[in-house]
């Protein structure tokens, strides 16, 4: 139990020291490859759209094919995105800017994103043998790495050049694909028959895309105010430089920002279950909708990078909580055939704040300043907020969430 729980603690700190050197110098990248604000909007845009299409196959795939080990589905990403970046890489120092590394980027980063639902599952497929894992420590140690990985490439890609980045992905890519091959769990010969009947369960109770958007309703209520305010999220962090350099900040700065955030996320992950047991689910998510609307307006009326860091402070009890709070929502409100969907559904939703936030602020900040995109995503902070509220108030009328003992 405990050496299957530091596997998967394992998996996350290598997973999101990859989303780290990916997400975070997205901008810096191909900014430093001659790309306009626009054009990275666009390629961001896209790469989370592959990843709209591309994240539902792999659930139902993975449903329709449970003898299939989920672990088999990542590390096939995973090789994607190795093999991907390796070119990347070459053709970015051949040619520079060119269609090969645009089409590269929008499929590996799409990879990355679709592999973050399943790395979530993986937190739950053990559940029916009554395996606990403690989501919330593995994913506050993903968030520290995220803040160190962030912080050391802020300065080597100020030192080395953006042109370093591939080599980044490729490595900790690697490194990811070791450690979900690590998470296994040896079965007796009644957990066989344990996996035997659920698997004969999942395929007579497969579900789609939008069969499980009408199933659960108040869920879906709940994650399309969020993906308003996660809009928003994605806009600051997709052009975070851009951000940055408004106040007259650098790439060192905006590591350290990235930094700021990711370490201060850790006391609520490391913590979430004590939270869990002391208030509920729904509490907890409206304190980080709150904690979001004035992180995002801190950023707004930010006029150096000293701003920018309290801004980034605040996400202690913004993203910190909301994460690993909207796991669990899922996870105890849908069927255990549905979660894998479910998770995936989650993701789909803030994959496309990912895409709404890519197109706004790329298009956007072309056409006005930093200042007015970030207005702009005040409003829908707040009224992704207030649907959000609406959502819950709408499940507490038909029946109060119960915390299952079992989490």
């Amino acid at each position: 139990m405990k050496t299957l729980n530091s596997r998967y603690q394992f998996i996350n700190v290598s997973y999101f020291a990859m989303m780290a050197a990916m997400l975070a110098f997205a901008s810096n990248y191909l900014l430093d490859l001659g790309y306009t604000n626009s054009q990275i909007g666009i390629i961001l845009a896209l790469y989370s759209i592959v990843s709209l299409f591309l994240q539902p196959v792999c659930a139902s795939f993975s449903d329709n094919h449970p003898d299939i080990p989920l672990q088999r589905f990542i590390q096939a990403l995973l090789a994607f995105i190795m093999v991907g970046s390796l070119i990347m890489f070459v053709s970015g120092k051949i040619w520079g800017r060119n269609l090969l590394l645009s089409v590269m980027t929008v499929l590996i980063f799409a990879c990355m994103m679709s592999g973050s639902p399943l790395i979530n599952t993986l937190a739950f497929i053990y559940e029916k043998y009554n395996i606990r894992i403690n989501y919330g420590m593995a994913r506050g140690l993903g968030s520290a790495t995220y803040a160190v990985i962030s912080m050391v490439l802020g300065y080597v890609v100020d030192a080395l050049g953006a042109g370093i980045l591939p080599i980044t992905y490729i490595l900790f890519a690697a490194l990811s694909c070791f450690a979900v091959q690590t998470y296994r769990l040896k079965l007796s010969n009644k957990r066989k028959r344990q996996e035997e009947q659920f698997e004969k369960e999942e395929k007579n109770s497969n579900i789609s895309f939008f069969q499980f958007l009408t199933k659960y309703k108040m869920l879906t209520i709940v994650l399309t105010g969020y993906m308003l305010v996660y809009t928003t999220h994605a806009i600051i962090n997709n052009f975070y430089i851009q951000v940055i350099q408004n106040v007259g900040g650098t790439s060192s700065n905006m590591g350290i920002a990235v930094f700021i955030a990711a370490l201060v996320e850790l006391p609520a992950m490391f913590g979430f279950e004590k939270l869990i047991k002391r208030f509920r689910i729904e509490t907890l998510m409206k304190v980080s909708l709150v904690m979001y609307a004035l992180k995002h307006i801190v950023t707004f009326f930010a006029t150096n990078v000293w701003g920018i860091y309290i801004a980034s402070f605040l996400q202690i009890g913004a993203y910190a909580v909301f994460t690993p709070a909207s796991v669990y929502f899922v996870n105890q409100i849908v069927s255990k055939t549905d979660v894998l969907m479910g998770q995936t559904v989650n993701m789909m939703f803030i994959t496309m704040a990912g895409v709404l936030g890519s197109l706004l602020g790329g298009i956007l900040m072309d056409v006005f300043s930093v200042h007015i995109v970030l207005g702009i995503g005040i409003v829908l902070t707040l009224a992704g907020t207030l649907l959000c509220f609406a959502g819950m108030a709408r499940r507490k009328e038909e029946q109060p969430l119960v915390l299952d003992e079992e989490l």
